[in-house]
């Protein structure tokens, strides 16, 4: 075997290392994230707390249900969703503060 080629090796090999733990990494970053937040934070906490979500919906389009006076809902998803349905979900008020936030494992 040649330098270069264990040289392309080593890339391919960190490349698919990464592939692996990335999802992984990213799922323990939600749950550590959406266990900080709390009713009353604001959405610009939320944003910078959990980064941007997969949804940005209107309550209740994505599950179904809505929170008493909700007007806007983040949806975080596992990266593997839908085969791993696990889903993180932060409600705002009119206002743009925390009224509720969720956990589900399955839509």
């Amino acid at each position: 075997m040649t330098r270069g080629q264990a040289s392309i090796g080593v890339v391919i090999g960190a490349l698919v290392c990464a592939l692996i733990l990335s999802p992984i990494l990213r799922v323990r970053f939600l749950e550590s994230a959406f266990n900080e937040l709390k009713v009353n934070d604001s959405r610009e906490f939320v944003l910078k707390t959990m980064g941007r979500p997969w949804k940005d919906d209107g309550c209740g389009e994505f599950l179904g249900g809505k929170s008493p006076g909700c007007s806007e809902e983040f949806v975080y998803a596992n990266p593997f969703a839908p085969y791993v349905p696990e889903y993180w979900i932060v409600s705002f008020d009119s206002s743009g503060r925390v009224i509720d936030r969720y956990y589900t494992t399955s839509p």
